[in-house]
């Protein structure tokens, strides 16, 4: 019982982690992070101007200081339910630029992707409005981020199609790990409850198995 419940904690610690409001992270290879993202705000600016409402293209940018990597990333685009997705043509890497924002304004590293879909793909992918965006790298390990920014802002996703261009919203992004496992922020409430449980077997086991036992009276 006792290594089943480690073997269980340890399985816990290989799903996907948040790591929407870190500043930088170590990718290696095989890592992968997904972004989710909605087309609400592109659907209703599309019902006003009268044109579909499922976009055509998707574009995006990840953009990072300046990496020495020769790294490069695959992308897929997924519905929410996981039930229909598309590549972007690639595989993608990285390339100088610069970029422009409110706390930065200097060279960078950048990932650009753009995919077109068709309208009968673009409206099962967007049949929930969220999608996901979902970027696995391949190569040396590559420390990725801009100052002052969290991970969730480093990604740009627009949407268009036809004369409408809208950015989509990003709601986050979690990294799930080709190492097999992914070490999450420790959980105090989780440690405690583990630590619980294993201490209520060991004890229990202890009791039945490893404790004297009284003579029994001769007949």
């Amino acid at each position: 019982m006792v290594v089943g419940l480690w073997a269980l904690a340890a399985g816990l610690s290989a799903t996907p982690i948040d790591v929407s409001l870190q500043p930088t992270l170590l990718l290696q290879s095989g890592d992968s992070l997904t972004f989710l993202f909605s087309d609400s705000s592109y659907a209703l600016k599309a019902s006003t101007m009268g044109i579909a409402a499922s976009p055509s293209q998707i574009f995006f940018n990840l953009s990072s200081v300046p990496v020495d990597s020769t790294g490069q990333f695959t992308a897929a685009v997924e519905s929410a339910d996981g039930s229909v997705s598309a590549l972007f043509p690639g595989p993608l890497g990285w390339t100088n630029s610069t970029v422009q924002m409110s706390g930065y304004d200097g060279p960078a590293s950048v990932v650009m992707g753009n995919l077109m879909l068709s309208s009968t793909l673009s409206q099962q992918i967007f049949a929930e409005s969220g999608a996901e965006l979902t970027l696995t790298y391949a190569g040396p390990d590559v420390t990725v981020g801009m100052p002052g920014y969290s991970l969730e802002n480093d990604l740009t996703i627009s949407l268009a199609g036809a004369s409408l261009s809208v950015g989509a919203m990003d709601y986050g992004v979690t990294l799930s790990s080709g190492q097999g496992v992914v070490a999450p922020e420790p959980n105090p409430v989780a440690m405690l409850v583990t630590t619980g449980v294993l201490l209520c077997a060991l004890s229990g086991a202890l009791k039945r198995f490893g404790g004297p036992r009284a003579p029994r009276d001769s007949e």
